[in-house]
């Protein structure tokens, strides 16, 4: 995983010497600074929302999850496995989500 406070550090330090560098190329190196730290913001509220989302789908899996404890027992044994495997698969698909955003 990428250290952003290091990457933070270096795009303020291309900012401040694109202005002392002035010119052509000085600009450029400011407008570039500024472009990646906009994208360096975006990235950031983008993960603070799957983790949002993340935090949701978990607590309604595992309602799901015990809500369907007593009506799972009301099943035929075949039924209910079925539906225990479907509960499972949704838990699973999340911990998979959760390690591909690094939730």
């Amino acid at each position: 995983m990428v250290d952003m406070t290091q990457v933070d550090t270096g795009l303020g330090v291309a900012s401040v010497a694109g202005s002392v560098i002035g010119g052509t190329v000085g600009e450029a190196v400011t407008a570039g600074a500024t472009a990646a730290e906009a994208i360096i913001d975006a990235v950031g509220t983008a993960q603070a929302n799957h983790a949002s989302a993340f935090a949701t789908a978990s607590s309604a899996v595992s309602a799901l999850q015990t809500a369907a404890v007593p009506i799972l027992t009301t099943l035929p044994a075949a039924d209910a496995e079925k539906a225990a495997t479907g509960i499972n698969l949704i838990q699973t698909i999340l911990a998979d989500l959760k390690s591909f955003f690094a939730l």
